[in-house]
């Protein structure tokens, strides 16, 4: 028996319903918590005296392992891979109408089965500052994913992903 009970598993994951395969190293999840400084005044000069709350961003960012159109799919989520706008896409049209769920469910027997079981970002869509690099040669096509999650507000409480 270990001291300590530490937690270790793969998780699979699926955007907009389509299984994503297989990762790198899994999944990042990269959290960043906002607030305003309140740290120069006349009576303490440039000291910290207090932090505003306001907000959190989630960016998840991955490299999967398989190209294919369930990865392109994730890749560019406006209109199909390669294209810019279409009528029903036009230029200036909303993330939130295009973002979809992440949903990331733990490989079971594992000690992340139920830390969490399942992490579900309903509204995630690739990151404006995804760099996206596709090299056409003769080694593995991965495909490096990062999506920002957007807050989702029920009923007076803002979350951005549910755990299972």
């Amino acid at each position: 028996m270990s001291i300590a009970a530490p937690v270790a598993g793969a998780y699979t994951g699926t955007w907009n319903s389509n299984p994503l395969n297989y990762t790198r190293q899994g999944f990042n999840l990269n959290l960043t918590h906002k607030a305003e400084r309140v740290e120069e005044s006349d009576l303490y000069g440039l000291s910290l005296i207090e932090m505003i709350f306001r907000g959190t961003q989630l960016m998840i960012d991955t490299i999967l392992k398989v190209y294919n159109t369930n990865a392109l799919g994730a890749l560019s989520p406006w209109v199909a891979f390669g294209g810019v706008y279409a009528a029903a896409t036009p230029i200036a049209m909303l993330g939130t109408a295009k973002a979809q769920a992440l949903v990331l469910t733990a490989v079971a027997s594992t000690p992340a089965a139920t830390s969490p079981a399942t992490l579900t970002a309903t509204k995630s869509i690739i990151s404006p500052d995804n760099n996206f690099q596709l090299i056409f040669n003769s080694t593995l096509r991965e495909v490096p994913l990062k999506w920002d999650v957007f807050l989702v507000d029920t009923g007076g409480t803002g979350s951005l992903v549910s755990l299972t």
